[in-house]
């Protein structure tokens, strides 16, 4: 059994992250695929990340049409910071047969040097890595032989569709009443719209 693991803020998650896991669902053959909304996350403090109780909620109404799909509130059972090198070992021992891997999308790539205990991480876990982003190919190829010649990852490449939408877009455009109709899913928009989120910021 083959399991992807998205992380992120998801402050909100949107189409991108959705069509993301798909994507990459499909075109490794993974029997589903896990999204782990971050409670604490160290790199992202500031006052334009909701409770993490609400992002936990949308990734739920998002996601929950797709039998493949599933959330770990993995990171809500923790105290402190939520540092992914705990979440993946914390992943290995509720899924001790299944082979994990973790997504991350380009500029994600460019960070893993900084993130906690990040030569531990190469040990852990393969990785699925999608998009391009602001980076060219010759700087992306250059940043994959660092990471897998100097530390070990294990780092895939998908071949997914590039997604131009961002958490910061959506909620800009909610806090200024713009429509986000066919960026996020429709039953967002209305638990954002009830609960009123992302207004005001």
């Amino acid at each position: 059994m083959a399991i992807g693991l998205i992380g992120g803020t998801f402050n909100p998650i949107h189409m991108g992250h959705l069509l993301v896991g798909e994507y990459i669902r499909d075109e490794w053959d993974l029997d589903k695929v896990i999204y782990i909304p971050s409670a604490n996350p160290p790199h992202k403090i500031g006052g334009d990340v909701i409770d993490a109780s609400y992002r936990m909620r949308l990734v739920e109404l998002a996601i929950e049409d797709n039998p493949y799909f599933q959330m770990s509130d993995i990171e809500f059972r923790r105290e402190g910071y939520s540092y992914t090198i705990d979440t993946i070992r914390q992943m290995s021992i509720e899924y001790p047969y299944e082979k994990l891997y973790f997504i991350i999308g380009t500029d994600t790539l460019f960070e893993l040097e900084t993130w906690k205990n990040f030569k531990e991480i190469a040990k852990e876990i393969d990785f699925i890595m999608y998009g391009r982003g602001t980076h060219s190919e010759e700087e992306i190829e250059e940043k994959l032989w660092s990471l897998r010649n100097g530390y070990g990852f294990k780092i895939n490449r998908s071949k997914g569709p590039e997604v131009e939408i961002s958490s910061t877009q959506i909620r800009d455009r909610i806090n200024k009443g713009q429509s986000v109709k066919y960026m996020i899913p429709d039953i967002l928009i209305e638990e954002i719209k009830r609960e009123s989120l992302y207004k005001g910021e």
